[in-house]
């Protein structure tokens, strides 16, 4: 079980040191407005694609044709091309740079167009220099346009991506219009001959510009309506979501009311079952004193499960108001985060609890594998003592539950990359492979747990899956059925973390 959980820190601090505290999140963005920022970075990667093909054909173009230029039977200007490949990649990086930061932004439709608006224009600029480089009706390199009229119905509404569509399609012809009238070079990569052709005759040269601006006009027209039908679905999920996060509010409302009302005549049984025990209540038989006793376990156990209850509903509302809050307000739920050394807080952990292993004479031990160029600034982790004890508290307690009389527990702390994981593992009696999956879901209890150990209330490990989220940590769980557990967490190490 330990090899088994040094294999579980390295991949967890992978992925945790790519994503510190990805689970919090303090923007408010519907569907919609998230569908948008997904698509505006799928854009920017469509261009890289665009930009590293066009510069490959570029270069290809020079080595394959280099002789048909010197024969003079095609002129193609390379040097424009490039520009536009260099302006691209210039506006591209900026675009990248704009939009990696975007969550922390929190973006909402109108600044989303606003740089769409001008990833859009930037492309017609450099289309309108390669189609003008490329004899412009000479390629169909103007159907280039295309792509972005795309993003425009993605982004606007109808009437303004038709005028966005249709200004940038001004734009791209505009080369083709100013070489008519004469009033910049005619460039012709095939000797002038097609071009010539069509400009000896008005009539063909509005029929082109006529088709083309009807094919824009259509195109848009049938993006619009696939777009708007999108737009349509994407609002009915979020209201459906909201509904649903409206219905989980109400149920874990109830459920502490419910929890708090029966808390305190719980308590009030309790005290009545201990004051018959201790005899202030005269002299009782054996009989009536067993079946007093078991209405204490049986109250102990109730207890216990509207305890766990109410820390879970505490702790759901607590992530809710977090995703919730704005950023200022986010902020403000940040502060109450403060830097704490987890190698000490494991160890005075141990020592404040290991009193809960002398009934099954369990023996902890604590296994220090971090590394030598550990140093003490790395093993600090941004937390709150609060949610660590709630962690801790069940994973340890489980560990000791569910192990047999005489056991072993190891208790491994290891630093990764920035990554500082604590592992706590058992030789109890495991859990099934197909039910470790189930294990964090509210109120579940394997068939082996249940018989096992009768004081679970099945919600330990979803408390433990929430405090994970609110501290951004990452939780996994290992398991070989009849041989032990092995749960990791991993923290990501640092005074500024959460940064």
């Amino acid at each position: 079980m330990i090899v088994l959980s040094n294999r579980l820190i390295k991949n967890f601090s992978e992925r945790l040191s790519k994503k510190s505290s990805d689970n919090i999140i303090y923007c408010i963005q519907d569907v919609h407005v998230k569908e948008l920022v997904k698509r505006l970075n799928w854009s920017v990667k469509i261009r890289w694609y665009y930009i590293a093909i066009s510069t490959f054909l570029i270069a290809l173009s020079y080595l394959i044709i280099d002789q048909e230029i010197e024969k003079q039977t095609i002129n193609l200007n390379f040097q424009y091309l490039l520009i536009a490949n260099v302006f691209l990649f210039c506006c591209n990086l900026i675009y990248q740079y704009q939009l990696r930061d975007s969550s922390e932004q929190c973006l909402g439709t109108f600044d989303l167009r606003y740089y769409l608006l001008w990833q859009i224009v930037a492309d017609y600029l450099a289309l309108t220099l390669v189609i003008y480089a490329l004899g412009s009706i000479e390629t169909p390199i103007i159907l280039m346009i295309i792509p972005n009229t795309i993003l425009a119905t993605l982004f606007f509404m109808p009437r303004q991506s038709l005028l966005i569509a249709l200004s940038g399609l001004v734009v791209v012809i505009s080369p083709l219009v100013l070489e008519y009238f004469q009033l910049i070079p005619m460039i012709s990569i095939f000797n002038n001959t097609f071009k010539t052709l069509i400009f000896s005759n008005p009539y063909i040269l509005f029929g082109y510009v006529f088709i083309l601006f009807s094919c824009v006009i259509f195109c848009w027209y049938l993006l619009c309506s696939i777009t708007s039908r999108l737009i349509k679905n994407e609002l009915e999920l979020e209201r459906s979501y909201q509904d649903m996060i409206k219905l989980d509010e109400e149920k874990s409302h109830a459920t502490l009311r419910s929890t708090h009302e029966l808390k305190a005549p719980l308590a009030a049984i309790k005290n009545y079952v201990y004051t018959m025990n201790e005899g202030y209540a005269g002299e009782i038989n054996d009989n009536v004193l067993k079946i007093i006793n078991r209405i204490g376990k049986r109250c102990d156990y109730l207890l216990n499960n509207v305890t766990d209850i109410i820390k879970l509903g505490n702790l759901k509302s607590y992530v809710v108001l977090d995703v919730r809050s704005d950023k200022d307000n986010a902020n403000q739920e940040h502060a109450q985060f403060y830097p704490i050394n987890i190698e000490d807080y494991i160890n005075d952990f141990i020592i404040k609890n290991k009193n809960l292993t002398y009934e099954k004479n369990i023996t902890v031990t604590i296994k220090n594998e971090v590394s030598n160029e550990c140093t003490d600034s790395d093993k600090f982790i941004m937390a709150n003592d609060e949610n660590l004890q709630l962690i801790f508290n069940n994973l340890f307690s489980n560990a000791i539950n569910y192990s047999h009389a005489n056991g072993i527990i190891d208790i491994i702390l290891k630093d990764y990359e920035n990554i500082f994981c604590v592992s706590i593992v058992d030789q109890g009696i495991g859990i099934e492979e197909t039910q470790l999956n189930k294990v964090f879901e509210e109120h579940y209890r394997t068939n082996n747990a249940a018989q096992f150990y009768e004081g679970g209330t099945g919600l330990g490990l979803s408390i433990v899956k929430i405090c994970s989220q609110i501290l951004g940590a990452n939780i996994n769980i290992k398991s070989v059925f009849n041989e032990g557990t092995s749960v990791t967490i991993c923290f990501k190490a640092g005074e500024n973390s959460y940064e």
